[in-house]
């Protein structure tokens, strides 16, 4: 009796562990299969579906799409590779490249992924800094962004970062502002550009500023 009741238990412990995630009724598994599909449309979705599920294992693969010949494809990966982060590093060299694609989507995308890998991402930080002078809006504030989370790693581009806070666009200014503060004390020079910038009535970025400030002199 008392074996049977052991039993029952294993194997009600066992029907207790967790679920496979899904994604659309589809496992991390079936979506990495679709990746290779002939059909574009039908990669597209794996790399969205792999980074919603934070595939990780199949990183990989997701850092191949990089290279994929549809552009929307290379999109949804970057944006996948974004969500998995560090566990995606060897995708680094390929994300600096696609920083210059035609896309903005892409770019952006690609900018925001090497934000989340750390250290390993330190070799992308004169790319990124190039980028504050991007065409387009959205990725010059990523680009930010991510140097701010690549902290005093981006030291070499707080020149650039005191230029963007003029930028035309406010949430260029405001990104570049945190951007200063993340890299803290490093950023010291650009202390009287941000007290410069404080004088501004948006609420925002004087925020901005006042964080960056405290960060950059040192102060508790």
């Amino acid at each position: 009796m008392r074996t049977v009741l052991m039993l029952c238990l294993v194997l009600l412990v066992a029907g207790c562990g967790k679920k496979e995630a899904l994604h659309k009724g589809k496992s991390a598994a079936e979506w990495q299969q679709s990746l290779h599909d002939p059909d574009a449309p039908t990669r597209r979705e794996a790399a969205s579906a792999l980074g919603a599920l934070k595939a990780r294992q199949y990183a990989a693969d997701l850092t191949a799409a990089l290279k994929d010949p549809d552009g929307e494809v290379r999109a949804k990966a970057a944006e996948a590779i974004w969500s998995i982060g560090p566990d995606a590093k060897e995708s680094v060299p390929d994300l600096i490249a696609l920083l210059k694609d035609k896309n903005p989507g892409l770019r952006l995308n690609a900018a925001g992924a090497l934000g989340e890998m750390g250290p390993d991402a330190v070799g992308a930080v004169p790319a990124l800094g190039d980028k504050l002078k991007d065409r387009d809006p959205y990725v010059r504030a990523q680009a930010a962004r991510s140097l701010g989370r690549l902290g005093a790693e981006a030291r070499s581009t707080v020149p650039a970062l005191i230029e963007a806070l003029r930028d035309r666009q406010k949430n260029v200014r405001v990104a570049s502002a945190y951007a200063l503060g993340e890299i803290g004390p490093e950023a010291r020079s650009a202390a009287p550009a941000l007290r410069e910038a404080s004088r501004t009535r948006d609420g925002d970025m004087r925020v901005a500023v006042a964080t960056a400030l405290k960060a950059v002199e040192g102060r508790q």
